[in-house]
């Protein structure tokens, strides 16, 4: 089996919510789909998310690399070698990770569809069904986001739940005070700040954020693997990394200068499966757990098979609410869990109308 083609196309689903971050502010989900067809008839379909403001690849130059430095990288090849396909890519477009990960996914999918296996099955098989899953609390007023989380618990009781930091620090620790409140001995809850404070800002914040009780975990508050390193010496509560982490070694540092002890995978900013894949295994090796994000559509289902299968993926992650899906059939939670499919591959596939309808021209 051999690969004939490859075909990209920007996507812009809306979300249901804004979501506020340090970065900015999103309405909508960007994404590049990816299409790998082959001469055996079957269709590999992968996705990237886009985030340039993060991880410094626009929808174009995704797109455009895509297209004209990886199609030719891997048309004609065999989709089921993939390592040396993800060497190929590394030798052709070095550390351009988001364009990477939409094509590997899909090779992922055509491997698993050649040989009639789920995807987690090419990985190990189950540790167990699924991505866990945690809530989240919009920003916005205190009492608002104090009456948000109370509402979400009566609906599912998640052991963890997830708000952003990283923007005014009072500002913040007055938020997390009220939420804190709120939830107080039904949940504990991750605050993430997408690298958005100083060291000097991010020690008496969280410092106060601890004194409110119930803080469970914080996500990557500061940039530097350094001052990392010097907040998870300060506060009594773990720390988990994202922005910290982009390919394998980079974890391999966050290990060595115990600048966190959880990671966020998301799967496209670290290249595809395989890399997280090799990110569990230093994690796994260290004692320390992972949390895979499950973003949205096809992401989502590799992000549940990559949970499945990998045993220290053990923190929850949240779902990410959308007004449609690409996919044929909606993927949603099913309480605490989101469930990997079992049909072969990804074990989902593109409603191609929809790619159409939502396609950014």
């Amino acid at each position: 089996m051999k690969i004939t083609n490859l075909n990209a196309v920007v996507v812009s689903l809306p979300r249901t919510d804004t979501l506020v971050t340090s970065y900015s502010q999103a309405t909508g989900a960007t994404t590049v789909v990816v299409t790998l067809d082959t001469d055996a008839g079957l269709v590999g379909i992968g996705q990237t998310a886009v985030a340039p403001l993060s991880y410094g690849e626009t929808a174009e130059g995704i797109r455009a690399n895509i297209l004209t430095h990886l199609a030719p990288a891997v048309i004609g090849e065999s989709p089921l070698d993939i390592e040396r396909l993800v060497q190929k890519m590394e030798r052709v477009l070095p550390d351009h990770w988001s364009s990477h990960a939409g094509v590997e996914i899909a090779l992922w999918d055509l491997k698993g569809k050649a040989l009639g296996m789920p995807i987690y099955q090419l990985l190990g098989g189950k540790v167990r069904e699924g991505v866990d899953l945690m809530g989240f609390v919009h920003h916005g007023e205190p009492e608002a986001m104090a009456t948000e989380a109370t509402a979400t618990l009566d609906r599912i009781p998640f052991p963890v739940l997830k708000m952003k930091i990283g923007l005014d620090p009072d500002d913040d620790v007055r938020r997390y005070a009220a939420v804190a409140a709120a939830v107080a001995g039904r949940s504990v809850i991750q605050v993430d700040g997408n690298a958005g404070y100083t060291l000097d800002q991010a020690v008496p914040a969280l410092a106060r954020m601890e004194a409110c009780g119930s803080l469970g975990i914080v996500e990557q508050p500061v940039a530097r693997w350094a001052d990392m390193a010097v907040l998870a010496r300060r506060l009594n509560t773990p720390l988990m990394a994202d922005e910290a982490i982009y390919p394998p070694p980079d974890a391999l540092e966050v290990v060595r200068m115990k600048a966190a002890t959880v990671a966020l995978m998301k799967i496209t900013k670290h290249g595809g499966i395989l890399n997280v894949w090799k990110i569990a295994s230093i994690f796994e090796a260290a004692g320390f757990d992972l949390s895979i994000a499950i973003y949205y559509d096809v992401i989502a289902v590799a992000a549940a098979h990559l949970a499945a299968a990998i045993s220290c993926a053990r923190w929850p992650s949240p779902f990410t609410d959308l007004n449609d899906t690409i996919l044929s059939e909606p993927y949603e939670p099913e309480g605490l869990l989101l469930r990997v499919p079992e049909k072969p591959g990804l074990g989902v596939e593109l409603d191609m109308d929809k790619v159409e309808r939502y396609r950014v021209q």
